[in-house]
């Protein structure tokens, strides 16, 4: 089942218009600002000094660099022009801060319906995009649901405007990271820069509440209180698209746990913590399995959806072994 809930093509126009108003913009100040390179710095630096507001000392450089009427009637309508392009610019972004609530509006009521949200593998990185994610991401804390973050969710989170939001993350109990060494690298980036600390700050030395898997030859999951490692051996081949094979699996795994959490009376955190990341641990346990078997039988022709078709069979033999 697929659900639309934006057009990329919408979305573009919309960066396309907002990317043309700012060129405009800095064109019509560059070429102001060229216009006053004949003036007598310290003069004009005194002046300045007596003038608080940047519209007056605009004026003060149109009236004192250009001394004809014609130069200054043409500055007074590039500035008009500035003006006119920095409206249009809001009314722009007003257009475009509604359409990402429309989006918000579309995802948020099926939120309750869902035990587990994935959200990253074939997002891309669309500014706006990621504008509508965040929202949805804090919507989805605010119904306590679980959270798995991969590829482009993370790559979101590394960036510096959604420092905020990676901080909200590391303390959100139900949300999952899967970065690979790549992704690790510049999250860790992330957080270095956000906290002003040392390079070798990691999440995944754990100060952070939420669960990290980090992917490799040996998978290691942890969150603040506990740590294991998926030393199951995985394919001779690693094909795209295995990674989100993980996140999907992983994100089928705390579904899982969380109808547990809800069967259940019991209150005790740190148990429900050890569950959390029991349940990441087993989700890598089964993907290394399937991607074994892949390539037992498909060898270098080996694809993600063949792994996809060896789940089954593996969670079969798990079941059968505890019998």
């Amino acid at each position: 089942m697929v659900q639309g809930v934006y057009s990329v093509e919408e979305l573009n126009v919309l960066l396309k218009e907002e990317e043309d108003i700012l060129y405009e913009i800095e064109q019509y100040k560059q070429s102001n600002l060229d216009a006053t390179n004949e003036v007598n710095e310290e003069e004009m630096v005194q002046m300045l000094e007596k003038l608080e507001h940047s519209q007056e000392k605009q004026q003060l450089i149109i009236q004192n660099e250009l001394k004809n009427d014609d130069k200054m009637e043409v500055l007074a309508e590039r500035l008009a022009k500035i003006k006119t392009l920095e409206e249009k610019l809001q009314q722009l972004r007003e257009r475009q801060e509604v359409s990402v609530n429309g989006t918000v509006d579309i995802i948020t009521p099926m939120l309750p319906m869902l035990h587990t949200l994935c959200i990253g593998p074939g997002l891309g990185r669309h500014p706006l995009v990621f504008n509508s994610v965040e929202k949805v991401i804090k919507k989805a804390m605010e119904f306590n649901l679980a959270l798995v973050l991969d590829a482009d969710a993370l790559f979101m989170l590394s960036m510096k405007q959604y420092t905020s939001l990676f901080a909200e993350l590391r303390d959100y109990e139900k949300c999952v990271m899967t970065p690979n060494v790549m992704e690790m690298r510049r999250l860790n980036d992330a957080l270095s820069s956000s906290l002003g600390t040392a390079d070798d700050d990691t999440i995944g030395e754990n100060d952070n509440n939420n669960i990290i898997v980090q992917k490799g030859n040996i998978d290691t999951v942890r969150n603040i209180h506990h740590v294991m490692h998926c030393e199951e051996e995985g394919g001779l081949k690693r094909s795209g698209g295995i990674g989100d094979v993980l996140a999907g699996t992983i994100s089928a795994f705390m579904a899982w746990n969380t109808l547990l959490e809800t069967d259940t009376d019991r209150e005790d955190t740190t148990f429900k913590q050890r569950q959390r990341v029991f349940a990441c641990w087993t989700a890598c346990v089964v993907v290394k399995k399937a991607t074994k078997l892949s390539y037992g039988k498909k060898r270098r022709s080996m694809a993600a959806l063949d792994v996809i078709g060896e789940i089954g069979t593996v969670l079969d033999d798990i079941e059968q072994s505890l019998v």
